[in-house]
């Protein structure tokens, strides 16, 4: 797989993911590639897999996808990137991502951010865990 920043890119990202791709799509956020296939390897049976990686090539995470053959025919995100949907022999499979957000807990405090697909902003929760009580703020990305 070959990941450009342009067409005429002269330092592309190549990536290796040892399968045959049948399908690839990024998230809404244009953050993370899903990129669906199967191995050839007898060692994992040749059944399908997602595999995720980020905008620079670096792997993040592999689905393992169920069925009888396995093999992942298509993909689709969910409009704000928490699901997943998969073709899969006569069957369309969901699955939930979660996403890693930046989060901090001080002072009975649970402070979390991350990015909304509607928004350029990013979202700030201040979570006080004492009364149970969210605030959330948006920051301007600088």
């Amino acid at each position: 797989m070959q990941l450009m920043r342009k067409e005429t890119d002269d330092r592309p990202i190549l990536v290796d993911t040892g399968m045959a791709i049948k399908s690839v799509k990024w998230n809404p956020n244009g953050n993370v590639l899903a990129v669906a296939g199967s191995y050839s390897d007898s060692n994992v049976d040749g059944k399908g897999t997602v595999q995720f990686y980020n905008a620079y090539g670096v792997h993040l995470r592999s689905l393992r996808v169920p069925g009888t053959s396995g093999i992942v025919s298509s993909l689709s995100w969910e409009g704000f990137g928490l699901r997943i949907g998969l073709a899969v022999d006569s069957n369309i499979l969901f699955a939930n991502i979660q996403p890693e957000y930046l989060w901090s807990y001080f002072n009975n405090t649970l402070v979390f951010a991350f990015k909304k697909p509607e928004r350029q902003d990013m979202c700030v929760v201040f979570w006080d865990t004492v009364i149970n009580e969210k605030h959330v703020k948006y920051m301007r990305r600088l």
